[in-house]
């Protein structure tokens, strides 16, 4: 094979179900160290990075419902541990699901109450790059959140190989941007500027502020306007509306996660699953062939 054929070749496969497209990154983003975000993990439809979501605790993840609706346990994974795409990093661990649970109050037209916990099949295995997130309401006195993601540069764009992170600003302007039937600030939290956000594949990906020296998840992406120059701020589920449907899901989390951190080199659901215990609104899986 030419060298010039090899090339064009290695431009169009992709490595673990991603194509190799350089520098696709939430916009104005920077990469993120390993160890530096263990909570933060790549929800996988059909092998290939869909969206993102942070570990609740050893047998449950966060995401957004938009990511998941429609879709059945067999067909999504969960990848804990990661910073590359397309490299095993360190503590990675791919996990199947076993069911997803999506707020009953979750609407797919407006994107309202956009949140879904996916049940593992097996529990994570928590280590110096794997642990999970506390999550709380937004320090609004705070000018700024971290978001932390594998979404792309620009519309319709491909995943980013590396895990990337941007400080988001706290915006007060998606009324402006959005009908009222689209945002609601007591469930949605507004962050985000011309100029820096998140981008596709980033749906689900948490949004956290340092709260006593520890990270604190505060909202997750569920939709925007577009990314890129002159796009209007994109909006979160505020997770702390949800505090008592996540406990019913997946009972009270752990105090306090781990702290050993690696040194940085660089009460209803939907639920679809077969259950072991009785469920309301239940969906049953598609029989397999």
């Amino acid at each position: 094979m030419g060298t010039l054929s090899l090339f064009l070749l290695c431009l169009i496969v992709g490595v673990k179900g991603v194509p190799m497209i350089a520098n696709q990154r939430i916009m104005g983003g920077i990469q993120a160290s390993s160890g530096e975000f263990p909570y933060v993990v790549s929800v996988m439809y059909n092998d290939q990075h869909h969206c993102g979501g942070f570990i609740y605790n050893l047998q449950w993840v966060i995401t957004a419902a938009s990511c998941v609706d429609g879709n059945y346990p067999s067909q999504l994974k969960v990848t804990v541990g990661q910073l590359s795409l397309n490299n095993v990093d360190p503590g990675e661990e791919i996990i199947s699901v076993f069911s997803i649970r999506i707020s009953p109050s979750y609407d797919p037209v407006t994107k309202s109450n956009d949140i879904a916990m996916l049940e593992l099949a097996t529990p994570i295995t928590i280590g110096p790059y794997v642990n999970w997130a506390m999550y709380d309401e937004i320090d609004e006195s705070v000018p700024y959140g971290t978001f932390v993601g594998w979404g792309a540069t620009q519309n319709e764009g491909l995943p980013s190989l590396k895990l990337r992170k941007a400080d988001l600003a706290i915006s007060t302007n998606c009324p402006t941007y959005y009908p009222s039937t689209e945002f609601n600030y007591n469930t949605m939290i507004c962050a985000g500027d011309a100029n820096i956000g998140p981008c596709a594949y980033d749906e689900g990906s948490p949004l956290v502020q340092k709260i006593s020296n520890q990270d604190v998840v505060v909202g997750i992406m569920s939709k925007n306007q577009g990314c890129g120059t002159n796009f209007p701020p994109s909006v979160f589920t505020r997770l702390s509306v949800f505090y008592s449907w996540i406990q019913n899901q997946a009972g009270i989390q752990p105090t306090k996660p781990t702290t050993t951190q690696p040194t940085p080199t660089t009460t209803l659901s939907t639920t679809i699953t077969a259950p072991t215990a009785p469920c309301f609104n239940c969906v049953t899986p598609a029989p397999t062939s």
